[in-house]
């Protein structure tokens, strides 16, 4: 099985809209199959999983609900198995305004697990432009699932496809969705403001993206700050990031003083993997609904929480990063990129908290003072930088 390298910084925004032209996707199932559970593999906190194409594999999907069609293939691998060119697909960031053409080609089959989906049209181009993401070799899209029972249990780290029906939408934890274009579409509600969000598992940019509209009016503990930009398929834009006095809700889930980043490319407002990874959600496409169950986080016993501790050892400069200390928190800054927050791990070992499974590592020397950092870099390979002297 593939090893999944560690992604250390995430601004890589991926919500294309695609419109077939030429000829639509199609997809069978090869028999019943009650129930097929696979690992949740990730691309920074995008869920992925390993798939056989045309029998042969395995390779790397992200799994990507804010994503339109059956799948994606990326260029190298349409030249790897000589994939046959259908025809020509656009698409776009989302805004229905930035629109490019992409090469159309067909799949005679998809398995993953047990299920087997066969001929399936995907559009093709270089899904891997970040150096900071592990490789991919393509994304399976939500319309994919269609006549499934698809589960991203995102704590248990499983991706489950079944078949039945879930209970009527109560509007708690059962949730009904539009999908006008192919991708799941539910009401959240923004500091008591009704808003239209997109269920994107493929934003790995921001827990929650507003339009600036929205943002603009919305109350935040400090001006929002530039974070940095985020590219789509055919535009780059900036990126604002800020945490609300006021609360989100999703049905009855609450997330209060939420970090928001702004703008969203759409209209609609974006519901990211970030905010998604506590929770295990089931997607009923045939009613047009989903069902969310939350993991209760655990409460910290023995050692003082990452706010109570004592950071002063770490803040300063290493080669092109930078590690500050505020509000009882650690921060890691690189050279023109935004100030990810860090979480104690165990001992001189963090994590982003943004990509759980990023580790970083402080280098003590003599009399115990911290003299260098380790990262874990997308190819598996720790680098070190020294402490520069102040």
């Amino acid at each position: 099985m593939r090893a999944l390298k560690t992604a250390l910084f995430v601004l890589a925004l991926s919500l294309p809209s695609l419109h077939f032209r030429h000829a639509s996707a199609r997809q069978t199932a090869a028999g019943p199959t009650p129930v097929v559970e696979v690992p949740m593999l990730f691309r920074g906190p995008m869920p992925a999983v390993e798939v056989m194409v045309n029998g042969q594999g395995p390779f790397l999907f992200a799994i990507d609900t804010g994503g339109q069609g059956m799948a994606r293939v990326d260029s190298t691998l349409v030249e790897r198995l000589k994939l046959r060119q259908v025809g020509e697909v656009q698409a776009g960031d989302g805004s229905g305004r930035n629109t490019r053409s992409l090469m159309l080609v067909e799949l005679d089959s998809i398995t993953l697990g047990g299920v087997e989906f066969k001929g399936v049209r995907a559009a093709s181009r270089n899904y891997n432009t970040s150096p900071n993401l592990p490789k991919i070799d393509g994304i399976l899209g939500f319309n994919l699932f269609a006549d499934y029972l698809l589960t991203l249990d995102f704590p248990a780290r499983r991706v489950r496809l079944e078949r039945g029906e879930l209970p009527k939408p109560d509007g708690a934890e059962v949730l009904s969705f539009e999908n006008p274009r192919g991708i799941p579409v539910v009401e959240l509600s923004v500091g008591g403001r009704k808003v239209k969000a997109h269920i994107d598992s493929g934003n790995t940019v921001g827990a929650f993206m507003l339009p600036a509209a929205l943002a603009e009016g919305l109350k935040f503990a400090a001006p929002p700050a530039v974070v940095g930009k985020a590219r789509t398929i055919s535009n780059e834009i900036e990126i604002k990031e800020g945490r609300l006095t006021e609360s989100i809700r999703l049905g009855r889930f609450e997330f209060a003083g939420p970090t928001v980043t702004f703008p969203a490319v759409s209209d609609d407002a974006n519901i990211g993997s970030k905010a998604l990874r506590d929770f295990s959600l089931t997607f009923d496409q045939k009613n047009k609904s989903v069902k969310l169950k939350r993991q209760a986080l655990p409460r910290a016993s023995g050692p003082a929480p990452a706010a109570a501790q004592d950071f002063s050892d770490y803040p300063g400069k290493y080669g092109e990063r930078t590690i500050s200390a505020e509000g009882g928190a650690l921060f890691l800054q690189r050279q023109g990129g935004p100030k990810l927050k860090l979480t104690s791990v165990a001992g001189d070992e963090f994590a982003l908290e943004a990509v759980p499974e990023a580790r970083v590592k402080f280098t003590r020397g003599e009399g115990g003072k911290v003299v260098a950092i380790n990262i874990l870099n997308r190819a598996g390979e720790w680098e070190r930088a020294a402490r520069e002297q102040p």
